[in-house]
């Protein structure tokens, strides 16, 4: 059940980045082609991508970046399951 949960929310995180780089493109492409339409002008679609590549690339950032602060490291994770063990040895000595 546990190793199931770890690969739903691989996936979820998969699916968010995705989300999160090309919707900003496709909106301020959609923008700087309806002011290239109204100004006559293709810079304005040339930037609007520009600005939704950049704006992707800041939210896949921040999603993945908070995505890997709830994650624990490797050692961290072992140290974890040292101490877990630990505290069940000496709870079934107690006993």
């Amino acid at each position: 059940m546990k190793k199931q949960k770890e690969v739903m929310n691989s996936l979820v995180m998969v699916l968010q980045f995705g989300i999160n780089a090309i919707v900003p493109i496709i909106l301020c492409t959609i923008i700087g082609n309806a002011l290239t339409k109204a100004f006559g002008s293709k810079a304005f679609t040339i930037g609007g991508i520009l600005i939704g590549i950049i704006a992707a690339f800041n939210g896949a950032y921040r999603s993945v970046k908070k995505y890997l602060k709830n994650e624990e490291s490797p050692g961290q994770r072992a140290r974890r399951l040292e101490e877990e063990a630990k505290r069940e040895g000496a709870q079934s000595k107690d006993d």
